[in-house]
C-alpha cells in the first residue's frame, strides 16, 4: 500500500465533502501547524496523535539541553557580550526546560504513588483471602 500525500488527498476530500479545496488545505495546514507547536512548544510532556502514537520528552535529553544552555549562559557572561536578545532567548528556553522537567518529575511521582497504592491494595486482598476458611462439601 502506497502512502498518499496531502496534494493527492485534498482534492478527493474536497469533492467528497463538496467544499472548496482551499478550505480543506487551510484546515489541514492549521492542524499540522498546531501539531508542530505542540511537539516543539514544551507545554506538555506527552503529545498523543491518533494513528501515530504518543510522543514523549525524554528526561535525559531535557537534562542535556539544560546543561548545555547553562554552560552557554556562563560562557556568554565570561566573554562580556551584551547581546540582550540572545540572553533573553537563552533564559526563556532554560525556564521552559526547567518547567518541563518539573512536570515530568510530578508525573513520575504520580505514577510511583499509583504503583504503591496498587501494591498495598493487592497485599491487603491477599491477607483477606488467607483468613477465609476452606469450604468443604455439604453432606
Amino acid at each position: 500500500m502506497r502512502p498518499k500525500k496531502a496534494k493527492e488527498l485534498i482534492p478527493k476530500v474536497a469533492v467528497e465533502l463538496d467544499i472548496p479545496e482551499q478550505l480543506v488545505k487551510d484546515v489541514t495546514d492549521f492542524y499540522w501547524q498546531e501539531i508542530r507547536k505542540s511537539l516543539s512548544g514544551l507545554k506538555h510532556s506527552r503529545v498523543h496523535l491518533t494513528n501515530l502514537g504518543d510522543f514523549t520528552i525524554k528526561h535525559w535529553k531535557l537534562d542535556d539541553k539544560i546543561e548545555m544552555l547553562e554552560k552557554f549562559k556562563e560562557n556568554f557572561k565570561q566573554k562580556g557580550l551584551q547581546e540582550i536578545v540572545t540572553r533573553f532567548r537563552t533564559d526563556e528556553s532554560l525556564f521552559d526546560l526547567k518547567a518541563m522537567n518539573k512536570l515530568i518529575e510530578q508525573e513520575n511521582e504520580r505514577k510511583d504513588f499509583i504503583k504503591l497504592h496498587k501494591l498495598q491494595t493487592n497485599e491487603s486482598k491477599r491477607e483477606h483471602n488467607k483468613d477465609m476458611e476452606i469450604q468443604g462439601s455439604d453432606s
